[in-house]
């Protein structure tokens, strides 16, 4: 059943979506997320897909395109797990959260204030979620050889495109901005890693329920890569940022080691 807001109402009236716990890493958790209702669950099926590009450009506009479709991409991933994770949100939000990122749209005169939206809802996000999806971004971002190829199939497979062709066009391009332009990999990464977390989240929240030993999210790395400095991060992530340090749970994860 829905509330008149179109926000799933919780099926187990005064749980939380989810608890955590210390894991056996110190300064870490585990999350336990509760059962996810139905819709909920389907709308989660569609909240990973974006439209990325699928003819390559490296001329500014383009580039800051990509980037503005990353930042959309991430809060939308981001005040979805808000959704999941709260168990309310603004009455909004569950339409703002089906509007798909596509080249087109970023151009459309309403985009900010959608944006603005969708930051509200990522920046409440609990900070131990908020930094576990952070540090992962950190994984990519360290000197990994395969994180093109990892980051480029995992977009291009949540874009869902509709042929062999998009797909590989899609994946090529994404890995080309990977490579040419390090500027985005920041970008990039963190969208990845939100997709992920709602990938992970939905898939153990079929699986397990509160309080199954087995269960748990913080699994989405072991051991959990160091969260990356600001700079490696784009300039709107700084919400995100700051969120995590107000904590609780600013401490999940170790910071980025001096220089």
């Amino acid at each position: 059943m829905s509330s008149r807001s179109g926000i799933p109402r919780d099926p187990a009236p005064g749980w939380p979506g989810y608890r955590a716990e210390p894991s056996y890493d110190p300064g870490q958790s585990r999350v336990f997320p509760a059962p996810v209702p139905a819709e909920l669950r389907v709308l989660g099926n569609d909240v990973r897909a974006a439209d990325w590009p699928v003819r390559l450009a490296f001329r500014s506009s383009r580039t800051e395109l990509v980037d503005t479709l990353c930042r959309w991409q991430t809060l939308r991933a981001l005040a979805y797990v808000h959704l999941l994770a709260a168990r309310t949100g603004n009455e909004r939000l569950p339409a703002d959260l089906r509007v798909v990122p596509d080249p087109e749209a970023a151009g459309d005169p309403g985009l900010p204030a959608l944006l603005a939206r969708l930051e509200r809802a990522a920046a409440g996000l609990s900070a131990d979620l908020l930094d576990a999806v952070v540090c992962d971004s950190g994984g990519l971002l360290a000197d990994n050889r395969f994180a093109a190829s990892i980051l480029a199939a995992g977009l291009t497979a949540d874009s869902r495109p509709g042929d062999p062709d998009e797909a590989v066009s899609r994946a090529v391009v994404l890995t080309s901005y990977w490579y040419e332009v390090p500027g985005l990999r920041g970008a990039l990464a963190l969208t990845w890693s939100a997709n992920l977390f709602v990938r992970s989240w939905l898939g153990w929240s079929q699986r397990f329920v509160y309080g199954d030993p087995a269960g748990g999210i913080g699994i989405t790395s072991d051991p959990r890569p160091p969260r990356p400095a600001a700079s490696a991060l784009p300039k709107w992530a700084a919400p995100l940022l700051d969120r995590i340090e107000q904590g609780p749970g600013a401490a999940s994860c170790p910071g980025p080691a001096p220089s």
